[in-house]
């Protein structure tokens, strides 16, 4: 995968933020689905959307200690960004980006990649 450029970044920066507003918009608005006539655990529609919006907290969370480690550390540039800890942060947005792959919006040079092999625990005996 190339890397996208600093513009790229800041669009996909962009695009998360609307992308977690929409989903909260929605879910206030209860014009959410659930895909499920069942919701699981015995969840209402009010606990599940609470639920919901705790999750938009957190990816809201992921893209502020983004923004404001790039802040702190001077980069303008996303994608200019060194090192193991920024390279986990940048991961941490492609993933959370590729769950919009089907928004038109979608940029591809986002795609996370992902392993396809992931080593499963040993059984316990």
């Amino acid at each position: 995968m190339t890397s996208p450029n600093g513009a790229e970044w800041t669009c996909l920066v962009e695009f998360l933020e609307a992308r977690v507003a929409e989903q909260e918009s929605a879910i206030r608005e209860g014009t959410f689905a659930t895909g499920t006539a069942d919701l699981p655990n015995g969840h209402d529609k009010a606990s599940l959307g609470q639920l919901m919006l705790d999750e938009c907290a957190q990816q809201r969370a992921i893209i502020s200690s983004w923004k404001e480690a790039a802040d702190a550390e001077g980069i303008s540039d996303l994608s200019d960004a060194e090192g193991t800890v920024a390279i986990a942060r940048r991961s941490m947005l492609t993933i959370l980006a590729g769950s919009h792959r089907e928004h038109p919006d979608y940029d591809p040079a986002w795609s996370p990649d992902l392993p396809i092999d992931i080593p499963r625990e040993p059984a316990k005996a």
